[in-house]
This record gives C-alpha cells, sequence and structure tokens, in this order.
C-alpha cells in the first residue's frame, strides 16, 4: 500500500516499491526461455533399393547444402534389406522402389518420392530397339532361343534376371507374367545386383536383360534400353504411365522407433513442395 502524505513522500514510495519488484524478480526463478532448435548436428544413414537411389542422393545433397552440420552416407542395399535395417535401427532412413505390402505397412510408414522403371537392356551391339510384352514372355520362358526368330540377328538369346526378391524382378514379372506364376525357361540365367547385370549382358552379343531405368544404366555404353511395345522407358513415359513396367518410390521409417531430430526434418524436407521437384527430376 502506498502511504498517505506529501507528493514527495508518495513519490518516493513508488520508486521503493519499483526497486523492491526488481530485486525481487532477479533474485527469483529466471523467466521461462522461448522454444530453442533442436540440434541437427550429425552423420545419418540411409540404404534402400536401388531404383530410388538416385533420388534420395540427391534429396539427401540438397538438405546437406540447406544443413551443413549434417553428413549423409547413402548405400544401395535393395528395398526388402531396408525394411530390415529400419526395423532393426541399423540405419536411419530406408528406401525402397516397390509398393509396400499391407503386412509391412503395419511395421513401416512410406513417403512417396516419385516412380521408377525396369528398363529392358540390350548388349550395345545389338540393332534391336523394340520388343512386345508377348516377346518377352516367350523370351523368358525359353519359347524363343534365337534372335533371328524376333526378326533380328542369327545369335543366341541369353536372357538375365535378376534375384527373386529384387524390385526389378518383381516389377517386370507383374507385367510380363501378369499376376501368374512366373516360368523361367532352362536358358534363364539370374544375376545378383545391377552391376553384374550389366556386366552379364556386356559379355555376350546376345544378351538381354533387366535393370532400373535413369541415368545410371542409360549412360552405361556396354549395353543400352529398349522401347517396350514402342514406349521409350523415360522420366516422361513413365510419369504419365505411358511406360508399363513401372514402380513406386518411398523413403521409410519404423512406426514404433523414435525418430532423430534431424531425421524428422528430412522427412519434413522429402514431403515439401521442393523436396518433392527434386526427387520428380533426379533420373
Amino acid at each position: 500500500m502506498i502511504p498517505h502524505g506529501t507528493a514527495h513522500d508518495r513519490a518516493t514510495a513508488i520508486a521503493g516499491l519499483a526497486v523492491a519488484l526488481v530485486v525481487l524478480v532477479s533474485c527469483g526463478a529466471a523467466a521461462p526461455a522461448g522454444p530453442t532448435a533442436e540440434p541437427l548436428d550429425g552423420t545419418y544413414t540411409a540404404s534402400g533399393g536401388g531404383g530410388a537411389l538416385p533420388a534420395v542422393q540427391a534429396l539427401t545433397a540438397r538438405f546437406h547444402e540447406l544443413h551443413p552440420e549434417t553428413t549423409w552416407i547413402v548405400s544401395e542395399s535393395g528395398s526388402n534389406s531396408a525394411i530390415k535395417l529400419v526395423l532393426s535401427k541399423t540405419i536411419d532412413v530406408g528406401f525402397v522402389s516397390r509398393a509396400l505390402t499391407d503386412l509391412e505397412k503395419q511395421t513401416v510408414t512410406g513417403i512417396p518420392i516419385g516412380f521408377s522403371g525396369t528398363a529392358v537392356v540390350v548388349n550395345a551391339a545389338n540393332p534391336l530397339s523394340n520388343l512386345s510384352k508377348e516377346d518377352l514372355r516367350r523370351i523368358y520362358t525359353g519359347e524363343v532361343t534365337s534372335w533371328v526368330d524376333l526378326g533380328g540377328s542369327e545369335l543366341m538369346i541369353r536372357p538375365y534376371i535378376r534375384e527373386p526378391n529384387a524390385a526389378t524382378r518383381q516389377t517386370f514379372e507383374a507385367f510380363v507374367f501378369g499376376g501368374a506364376t512366373a516360368t523361367y525357361g532352362r536358358n534363364v540365367i539370374q544375376q545378383t545386383e545391377v552391376e553384374a547385370m550389366l556386366a552379364a549382358v556386356n559379355s555376350f552379343p546376345g544378351s538381354i536383360g533387366i535393370a532400373s531405368t535413369g541415368s545410371r544404366t542409360a549412360s552405361d555404353k556396354r549395353v543400352k534400353m529398349i522401347s517396350i511395345d514402342g514406349v521409350v522407358p523415360t522420366q516422361e513415359t513413365i510419369a504419365s504411365n505411358e511406360y508399363k513396367i513401372v514402380r513406386p518410390l518411398a523413403v521409410i521409417y519404423s512406426n514404433t522407433a523414435e525418430i532423430k531430430p534431424a531425421v524428422r526434418a528430412f522427412f519434413d524436407f522429402v514431403k515439401s513442395a521442393e523436396g518433392q521437384r527434386i526427387a520428380a527430376a533426379a533420373y
């Protein structure tokens, strides 16, 4: 209470009260600070299917530009492995180049980053430029064994296929065999990983195989991508679904594990308009 008295007395009392309040505040608990940004610095890992690799490399590179305190190690391990590695907390970010199954969706969540195609590749010396869906079926069932039967040279056809769990093979089988059980001829040879596939197709002029579409395959001078039913696999034909051997791409995370601040920020970036543009352009 401010005492009655002269104006000078009241002014002195008010000044004293102000000083007391300042002292009280300075001696008491500090005022709550505003929210601080969570630290993003550190090294983070991402691994998964080869079809999504270019998009993830482009996304992590741009995220590093925006946040130089982050370092990313990106590798190819396959879509199936990515799910296992994410669930075991071995990696921070997984990526897949195929659709998630209903069972997988119970344990991991995917953030779409576009689409990739499965290309049919032949030896660079092969003059062939186009095959039909029916041609592919006849080649891989062993019904046709010479290129001459398809209007080409008299070379024997040496077909290669990826391992059963490869997303490229699963997409290829869905297209060629239409959901029926794939039945391969005895002359079909299995290759694991894309580099082994490209080297194998290069090893014999009559070879044919499959690989993810994109700059890596397109720039490899040992092989060439051909059109299927008259449609060349390009970024435009894949996006428009005109090219039919297509699979979705996504980055994934565990539904139960705690997400690190930098990884959460990365996922937000992936979902942003800029992130989606970068992923779409990483062909």
